[in-house]
């Protein structure tokens, strides 16, 4: 029996195919068939090295690999055979001889002129449809001419010219053939599309050649000046779909338009121009999708813009922040980028990009987007690139008003972005802190860090909230409390020096020694303590966790400043009692450190909040009415931020944010010590009711405080401490003004010398304190 396979059209579902070895088609397949079964992707299924375990008498006991196509290696023949039956290694042996080249059919030397060159033209007109003929073979994907004795040496050196357009003819042909398959795109789709109309009508003019050849009215003189058009045409063809051989998407787009600048035909560039029309018909179509609903159906990758799911996606939850969204959710692809839309890919990927986001997120609001100014412009190939640059433009004008407004229009027609930005400033740059003052007086902010629960400090502080001006504020519910593991110093060295602003979240650093002593010391929570803003999509874009790290960076060193202040007034307040006690003689000089330390306090909080905060918190919102898109806006959010941070010395020079801190930290030291020691010398005296009046009782306290302070006072450890703590203080405030005096004369910066203006107001410390007496060191 011989066993017959029935042909079928390829399909996906078809993974391989059988072939016979030597190329035979249309013989029924049987046992004695060396075969090659081909994949999809035109390799071939081989025999490898043996498989361990398996013994040498097995010959199927091979691993099973894809070779390039080749009958002749005798690894990727295979036979069939009867299930059960031993396989026949005498035919194999014969199969494996491989048969001898065809006889070339007749002999040229015994006829004429015209009987051969019309053999020779029939054998022409078969290769010129891509099939072998007798005369002429194909050799590595090439036509040769093999011409026996005898034949007309004139006439072979004539019909050898022809063969650059039967190479060239066969190549785009195996270039249609390949690049039609779906994993090449829809740009090479309607690139072969195009190819293959160029083909039907060689083929039917072909047709046309053949009959006048049947007819005796073809010559190989005419037959050459027939076929000239064609050989400048298919040379043109071989150039582009060598040059965007196995290229996908724009870049096919690109190398035809590379192959028509090089040439200066005019013939030459409108077959390219028509090539390009037709290929850029789907990326167009594509990009038409993108600039105007913000929708992305590449399923084959070839558009300029890339989408990459591993980036955070609000819409499905994903893990991840959400800049990470705004920056790599949404890529170019600069690869894929036509040349002729080089200069507008920006605004192609802005346009889609804001789409997208406008969409997700219009949902939750009332907002429409209304349709482009005279339509929607049908995207086509031209040679003038201002005919797409307009449209593309508009589509991105059109798309970025939409999502700025948005973002701009009070509620429920937008986001509110102005109103949460006052109600940030409000919250954590203090600007209307009445709420602040009932806030520490309640939350024991001096307790450990791990001590305080944070539900009460959510609670204390919505009190506090509710209670003063900000009650009436939208968003004060988005507002609560935290509690940072890392210093500030901490986050202002890695803000810094950090270029990737999203690669680390610092929230989550590990906790470090305070400036309130080293390992394992009690962090209090007024150091630790910071405010939380709660955000939605898409105002996670704007409000990223970079971003609001800044803006809890910039209250920390507020709470801390205004903590030390706080303490100030308390130890004023404990003198305010030692006025009646007729010693202010004896602690004027301690009057007078202690206000110094508050004036320095006061005045820096001043300049923070004044003349820093405010004014720049001012111009920021003004400048928002004239941002045009919303990376605008986060461009000037970011430069607000670290224009803040750079005048309040956060992130300037080391020297000068350690100067600022020694200063906080001796003047908060100072007035812990002092309140400690100012109740120890005025603790209450219990008497015992004896009739005396009340201004007997009040004279016997006084008396009695008189004694314990003036004890206090005579302590030598005591004066020693006060001195100490002058001399220290004054030494670093010295220090401080003197290199905010350096940086400013070596950078002109102007809010170093508001700085320096407002702590040396009247010079006192330029002047009375530059004595080298002032500097003297404690009596011992």
């Amino acid at each position: 029996m011989e066993p017959v396979v029935e042909r079928k059209e390829l399909s996906d579902s078809c993974c391989w195919t059988l072939l016979h070895a030597e190329g035979d088609v249309g013989i029924p397949l049987q046992s004695k068939m060396p075969l090659l079964i081909r994949g999809k992707y035109s390799d071939c299924l081989a025999l490898g090295s043996r498989l361990q375990g398996v013994s040498p008498a097995r010959a199927s006991g091979r691993r099973l690999m894809c070779k390039g196509r080749d009958g002749r290696v005798p690894e990727l023949r295979f036979r069939i055979v009867k299930a059960g039956i031993p396989f026949d290694a005498h035919v194999a042996a014969l199969a494996e001889q491989r048969a001898p080249p065809p006889q070339l059919l007749g002999n040229l030397g015994q006829k004429t002129f015209e009987e051969q060159e019309r053999m020779l033209l029939d054998d022409l007109l078969y290769c010129l449809q891509g099939v072998e003929g007798t005369y002429i073979q194909k050799t590595s994907g090439l036509f040769e001419i093999s011409i026996p004795a005898g034949a007309d040496i004139s006439t072979a050196q004539f019909l050898q010219q022809m063969m650059p357009l039967c190479d060239h003819h066969a190549f785009v042909e195996t270039f249609v053939e390949q690049h039609s398959k779906h994993e090449y795109g829809t740009v090479n789709h309607a690139l072969c599309s195009a190819l293959k109309e160029l083909l039907r009508e060689f083929a039917t003019k072909v047709s046309g050649l053949e009959k006048s050849l049947q007819n005796a009215e073809l010559t190989l003189a005419e037959l050459w000046y027939r076929s000239q058009p064609s050989m400048d045409t298919f040379a043109l063809l071989h150039r582009i779909t060598a040059h965007v051989l196995g290229l996908k998407g724009g870049a096919v787009l690109n190398g035809i338009e590379e192959v028509m600048m090089k040439t200066g035909l005019t013939t030459a560039q409108s077959l390219c121009e028509f090539l390009l029309q037709k290929a850029s018909r789907p990326y167009f179509d594509m990009m038409s999708l993108w600039v105007y609903e913000g929708r992305l159906e590449d399923p084959y990758g070839e558009f300029c813009v890339s989408e990459n799911f591993r980036a955070r996606d609000e819409q499905t939850k994903r893990t991840g922040p959400a800049a990470d969204f705004w920056q790599k959710h949404f890529t170019l692809d600069d690869r894929a980028v036509p040349q002729f839309l080089a200069s507008s890919s920006e605004r192609i990927l802005h346009a889609g990009k804001y789409l997208h986001v406008f969409f997700s997120a219009s949902s939750a609001t009332s907002a429409t987007l209304p349709e482009p100014i005279g339509g929607r412009v049908p995207f086509h190939y031209s040679r003038r690139r201002r005919d797409y640059a307009e449209a593309i433009d508009l589509a991105y004008r059109r798309s970025a008003s939409a999502l700025l407004n948005l973002f701009m229009k009070p509620q429920p027609e937008g986001l509110d972005l102005p109103g949460r930005l006052k109600s940030l400033r409000s919250f954590f740059f203090l600007s209307r802190a009445d709420w602040f003052g009932h806030f520490l007086d309640t939350a024991e902010l001096e307790r450990p860090a791990e001590e305080v629960p944070l539900t009460r400090l959510d609670g204390l502080l919505d009190l506090a909230v509710r209670a003063s001006s900000m009650a009436a504020d939208p968003f004060r519910e988005d507002i609560s409390c935290g509690l940072h593991s890392f210093r500030v110093e901490d986050a202002c060295h890695r803000m810094k020096g950090s270029q990737d602003e999203e690669k680390e979240d610092v929230s989550v650093a590990v906790s470090t020694p305070s400036l309130f002593g080293g390992e394992g010391t009690a962090v209090p929570a007024v150091r630790s303590l910071t405010l939380k803003y709660r955000t939605s999509w898409p105002l996670s874009i704007l409000f990223s966790k970079t971003i609001l790290l800044k803006y809890q960076v910039i209250f920390r060193h507020l709470l801390y400043c205004r903590y030390v202040e706080r303490k100030l007034v308390e130890v004023w307040v404990d003198h305010q009692y030692t006025k009646e006690l007729g010693l202010d003689s004896s602690f004027s000089p301690y009057y007078s450190l202690r206000q110094r330390m508050l004036h320095f306090c006061r005045d820096y909080i001043y300049y923070a909040t004044v003349e820093v905060l405010e004014p720049q918190s001012h111009e920021f919102l003004a400048s928002l009415s004239g941002a045009e898109t919303i990376d605008d806006v986060l461009h000037r959010h970011e430069q607000f931020l670290e224009s803040c941070l750079r005048e309040l010395l956060l992130t300037e020079h080391d020297n000068l944010y350690k100067h600022l801190s020694k200063v906080l930290q001796t003047c908060l030291t100072f007035a812990q010590n002092l309140h400690k020691f100012s109740h120890i010398g005025g603790e209450p005296v219990e008497e015992p009711d004896d009739g005396k009046t009340p201004a007997e009782r009040r004279l016997t306290r006084v008396r009695h405080s008189t004694q314990k302070y003036l004890a206090l006072l005579s302590q030598r450890q005591y004066s020693k401490m006060m001195a100490k703590w002058k001399t220290i203080f004054e030494s670093q405030l010295q220090a401080f003004l003197r290199q905010i005096q350096q940086e400013s004369k070596a950078r002109y910066e102007h809010f170093l010398k508001n700085l320096a203006t407002r702590l040396d107001y009247n010079e006192y410390y330029s002047t009375v304190l530059s004595s080298p007496t002032m500097f003297a060191p404690p009596e011992r």
